[in-house]
C-alpha cells in the first residue's frame, strides 16, 4: 500500500539540496517560478520561514520522502500571515503525478493546520493553464475565490474555510 511507502515529514535544513533539485524540474518550475529555474535561495528561505509560520500560523513546510531511500519527492507549505488564512503551496515530482498524492500531501497538511482551531481559511492559487493544480484543489473540496493577475497571465484561487473541510474526506499520509 502507498502509506508504507511514502509519508510526510517537517523539512529540515538537509533537505534543501533536495527540495531545490525539485524545484528545478522544468514541469515543477514552470509554474512555481514562472518558468524560471529559482536559485537555491530559495529552498533556504522556505525551510527558514517554515518555523515562524509553524510557531504562529500553524503552518510549515512538509517532505513527502520514500521510507526506503528516504528520497524527496513532493513538498508542502502552508505560510501565514496575521488574518488566520494560510497560504497552500504543493509540488510533486512529475514520475508521481496522476497517483492522488499531490492531494494527499495537500489535505494531510490542512488537516493538521485545521485541527488545531488556529486557522480560519486556507487557501491556494494557480495559473489557469496549471490544470493539474486546479484539480487538486477542486479535489480537496476547495472553492473558486478569485480570478487573479500573475506574472505569467491569469490565475485562479481557490479557498478552503474551516467550516466546510471535512478531514475524513481523503485518506491522510503519514506524518513522521
Amino acid at each position: 500500500m502507498l502509506e508504507t511507502v511514502m509519508y510526510l515529514r517537517r523539512a529540515i535544513a538537509p533537505d534543501e539540496g533536495s527540495i531545490h533539485e525539485l524545484f528545478c524540474v522544468p514541469e515543477v518550475f514552470e509554474y512555481l517560478a514562472d518558468g524560471q529555474e529559482p536559485p537555491p535561495s530559495i529552498a533556504s528561505e522556505w525551510i527558514h520561514s517554515a518555523a515562524a509560520d509553524a510557531a504562529q500560523y500553524v503552518g510549515g513546510l512538509w517532505v513527502l520522502v520514500s521510507c526506503t531511500d528516504q528520497t524527496v519527492s513532493g513538498v508542502v507549505r502552508l505560510a501565514g500571515d496575521n488574518t488566520g488564512k494560510l497560504e497552500l503551496i504543493y509540488l510533486l515530482h512529475p514520475t508521481l503525478w496522476g497517483q492522488g498524492l499531490a492531494t494527499r500531501m495537500a489535505h494531510t497538511v490542512m488537516a493538521q493546520a485545521f485541527a488545531t482551531g488556529l486557522a480560519s481559511t486556507i487557501w491556494a492559487g494557480a495559473d489557469a493553464p496549471n490544470t493539474r493544480s486546479i484539480a487538486v484543489m477542486q479535489r480537496l473540496g476547495m472553492q473558486f475565490w478569485r480570478e487573479v493577475q500573475y506574472p505569467l497571465g491569469t490565475g485562479m484561487e481557490y479557498q478552503m474555510p474551516v467550516v466546510k473541510f471535512d478531514p475524513a474526506r481523503i485518506e491522510l499520509l503519514p506524518i513522521a
